[in-house]
């Protein structure tokens, strides 16, 4: 039975931040919507965070002729939703996660056959298109189609989409579908490489010509072109000198340490990653001079053996691109033991850049 339109106001607000709160989405990606008749539902606006969005900023969406009521866009997947619902009549709840282990299995381009309770028997995967294109909403809108008694979706090298009667059902299929996934990942991922953990080279903060490294605990700051620069203060010294970053943080995860070591260029096999980190991520020297190199054009760079440096407009946005990376890396390690999988074109990771960048980044400020 669908929602008053009050009740599904309330219940996208409530949804949105739980995404956030369970990790399974970062910034604003994603979306979440709610059944208000058979041909309406309420969902969530273009870009907006969660954590500060309002029931009076949600939109009212007509899924038979795509207009909509509110003083802001929706989301750019609200043709998706709203295929959902007209292919599903029990459906009143729909969210598109980003969720890590879902996210990964994604990129194998598969269904996946599970006994587990929740999910039907099968997850379906939908071949990949770019976000918010007809391309994508056909490919899902198939397996809406042959697929009516699965209640998720694999996206494929983007997310997943979980379905429900109410959110709370929605909300147990995201977190089934993720159990699933983890089981499968961990079982053919090989061991994390064996070796000398990577040292810690800080995590600093722009202030004007100069910087405030944090080091091992401790605070120092740096001027830019202060001549006893070495070491971990000098890398993040050459970052400032020639780019607009104003935070950079040392990234030290599992999966980016590991891939780090392979010493290669990673391709991104995950959208967003190629959205926030940059259409690859290259891997250098820990040396100021492999630096400005790597991280033209890009938000991240991989350190030879040493995990990642991730930069930002802010501590929040590098940290957002190191969880990001992580993932990607992930991705990268389970796309090294699963046959059949493969990085985005360069094209599409090209401009998914170039629109997060140009667009979004901006609106962000």
């Amino acid at each position: 039975m669908a929602y008053t339109e009050a009740e599904a106001r309330r219940i996208v607000v409530e949804a949105g931040r739980k995404l956030l709160q369970e990790g399974l989405v970062a910034r604003t990606w994603g979306n979440v919507s709610a059944r208000v008749s058979e041909s309406q539902f309420v969902i969530t606006p273009s870009g907006m965070a969660y954590d500060t969005m309002t029931e009076e900023q949600l939109v009212l969406v007509d899924g038979l002729d795509g207009s909509w009521q509110g003083p802001r866009k929706p989301s750019s997947e609200r043709g998706i939703h709203a295929d959902a619902y007209r292919l599903h009549r029990d459906v009143n709840v729909v969210i598109h996660t980003h969720q890590d282990m879902a996210s990964v299995c994604s990129i194998a381009g598969r269904p996946l056959v599970t006994d587990h309770p929740l999910l039907g028997g099968r997850v379906p995967c939908a071949e990949y298109g770019l976000p918010s294109t007809d391309k994508l909403r056909r490919a899902v809108a198939r397996e809406l189609a042959a697929s009516p008694g699965s209640p998720t979706i694999l996206l494929r090298s983007h997310g997943a989409l979980c379905l429900g009667r109410d959110m709370a059902e929605a909300f147990a299929a995201a977190a089934a579908l993720e159990a699933v996934c983890r089981q499968l990942v961990e079982s053919v991922l090989p061991p994390a490489p064996a070796g000398i953990p990577a040292p810690d080279l800080g995590k600093s903060l722009r202030l004007g010509n100069a910087f405030r490294l944090t080091l091992s605990g401790e605070d120092r700051i740096w001027h830019l072109h202060d001549p006893r620069l070495t070491g971990p203060a000098a890398l993040h010294a050459a970052i400032y000198r020639t780019f607009d970053a104003k935070t950079v943080t040392h990234w030290r995860g599992r999966h980016t340490v590991a891939v780090s070591r392979q010493g290669k260029t990673l391709r991104p096999l995950l959208d967003d990653l190629a959205q926030i980190a940059g259409a690859d991520v290259r891997c250098v020297a820990p040396q100021p001079s492999g630096l400005t190199w790597g991280l033209w054009g890009r938000n991240a760079v991989l350190l030879a053996g040493q995990g990642a440096l991730c930069t930002g407009s802010s501590p929040d946005e590098a940290a957002v691109t190191a969880r990001l990376l992580e993932k990607g890396c992930l991705a990268r390690r389970f796309a090294d033991a699963i046959p059949g999988c493969r990085p985005l074109e360069r094209e599409d990771a090209l401009l998914q850049r170039l629109i997060y960048v140009t667009q979004y980044a901006k609106r962000k400020g």
